[in-house]
């Protein structure tokens, strides 16, 4: 069964930033061309078609497909879209992706569905945007 999801009012401060498929190698492009210092607050996952970025919100980027995420205030280990919530209580919600990750913070998102660990996110430093390049190509 699918997951309903409403809309959250007033959105939440971005701090965190999403992007898949081509989007996320645009935003790998773009990473690319900023400097070190320009890079130097934010953390990254990814899968080999998603990239989620976090950091404060003045340096998240900005390209064409990309959305954002911020902890929820009810719930702060589950990260969701900054202008969409759950239809059900967060606070259960976190309780039952946190059990099935086994760790947290967890990012629940919408479209593609998944749910990810965020717990691992990693310098984005040169080394990874090159190992980057070769998972989202």
């Amino acid at each position: 069964m699918a997951m309903q999801w409403l809309v959250q009012e007033p959105a939440l401060a971005p701090a965190g930033a999403v992007a898949c498929g081509s989007a996320a190698r645009d935003l790998l492009r773009q990473l690319q061309l900023r400097s070190h210092e320009q890079r130097g607050g934010l953390r990254f996952v990814a899968t080999a078609d998603m990239l989620v970025l976090i950091g404060d919100a003045s340096q998240l980027p900005w390209v064409d497909g990309i959305r954002y995420c911020a902890a929820s205030p009810e719930a702060p280990m589950l990260w969701l879209p900054t202008l969409l919530r759950p239809g059900q209580p967060v606070d259960l919600l976190q309780q039952r992706l946190l059990h099935e990750a086994g760790r947290g913070p967890v990012l629940l998102w919408p479209e593609p569905p998944c749910f990810m660990p965020l717990d691992a996110a990693a310098p984005l430093d040169e080394a990874a945007l090159q190992w980057l390049a070769g998972v989202l190509s």
